[in-house]
């Protein structure tokens, strides 16, 4: 996979807030520049990104960012 080459991309995501939290974090931290282009509510949500400024490791350190953040919100009992 090139890093820095337009990647648009669908996910399941169960709360789409967070990951849109995830995705200010990871792009304030990693200099990238993840989006949310789209969100389709089905019966589970699935969220389009498009990115342009990233190396390969940013997708997956974005997944655990958010899977991190899940955990983190579920502990609290903040969702």
């Amino acid at each position: 996979m090139e890093s820095n080459k337009e990647l648009e991309f669908k996910i399941m995501v169960t709360f789409p807030d967070i990951l849109k939290v995830a995705i200010e974090n990871h792009n304030a931290f990693r200099n990238t520049d993840f989006e949310i282009i789209e969100t389709v509510y089905d019966e589970v949500p699935f969220c389009t990104l498009k990115v342009t400024k990233y190396q390969p490791s940013d997708i997956f350190g974005l997944g655990y960012k958010l899977a991190a953040l899940e955990e983190k919100y579920r502990n609290e009992g903040s969702f």
